[in-house]
């Protein structure tokens, strides 16, 4: 299941759909309070984690391969 993120024109709700990937979004996607004048809402995704990936041992740290390839 996907979540998508609508919001309503006249009364200024945002809200979630959640639908399969698979199924065909409507033409048409009422609010909660049956307002028709909505749009979806596009949005950045976070992907992965907030913390990096530990140094290699006995990395001097930076760079891609702990500062080696890097001159």
């Amino acid at each position: 299941m996907a979540a998508y993120e609508y919001r309503c024109r006249e009364c200024r709700t945002t809200f979630e759909v959640r639908r399969s990937v698979h199924e065909s979004t409507p033409s048409v996607v009422l609010c909660p309070a049956g307002h028709a004048a909505t749009s979806r809402v596009f949005s950045a995704v976070a992907v992965g984690g907030g913390a990096s990936a530990p140094a290699p041992a006995g990395s001097a740290g930076g760079g891609c391969c702990g500062g080696g390839c890097c001159g």
